[in-house]
């Protein structure tokens, strides 16, 4: 007998319509969803706001709106990003080069030239595998891994600024 109350009571608690008081089963109404939310506010949960987008990565989303789903006319959109990061690039050695003891931005000039070497070598390497197959698409995706390159190397002297700047 008991094994039967716990079953039924079982699949009365899972639908939902029912109390369950002293031994006795009891049905109820359940609300309808709008009495529900009434009584139960949706509470939203808090947006994360996201970081702040870089210029050069809002001119690149905008020149990609405009170039629609032309393989080429994204690619070209990754390709003057990819300028746009070498001249942060640019700005960034020299605040760094205006900031610095001279010893110390001696390293990052050092640095620098060696990335510039590295640079060429991916960058070649990229076009070897990637730039000279048949299709567009190849061409974007060839441009968009240049530009994600130079953006981390232009990211990572700013954020050099930013060190610099901290007592």
């Amino acid at each position: 007998m008991k094994k039967l109350l716990v079953l039924i009571l079982l699949i009365l608690v899972s639908s939902g319509c029912t109390k369950v008081q002293e031994n006795q089963i009891i049905e109820s109404q359940s609300p309808s969803c709008e009495e529900y939310c009434k009584e139960h506010p949706v509470v939203k949960e808090p947006e994360i706001p996201e970081p702040d987008k870089h210029p050069i990565d809002i001119e690149e989303e905008k020149c990609i709106k405009i170039a629609d789903t032309s393989n080429i006319g994204m690619g070209n959109c990754a390709l003057k990003a990819t300028e746009a990061w070498f001249k942060e690039i640019d700005k960034n050695l020299m605040t760094l080069k205006q900031m610095l003891p001279s010893e110390k931005y001696e390293k990052i000039a050092n640095s620098q030239k060696k990335w510039e070497s590295y640079i060429k070598s991916e960058f070649d390497v990229n076009e070897n595998v990637i730039f000279y197959k048949t299709g567009t698409i190849y061409y974007t995706i060839s441009a968009g891994q240049k530009a994600y390159i130079v953006k981390e190397r232009a990211l990572l002297l700013k954020s050099y600024i930013q060190y610099a700047n901290e007592p």
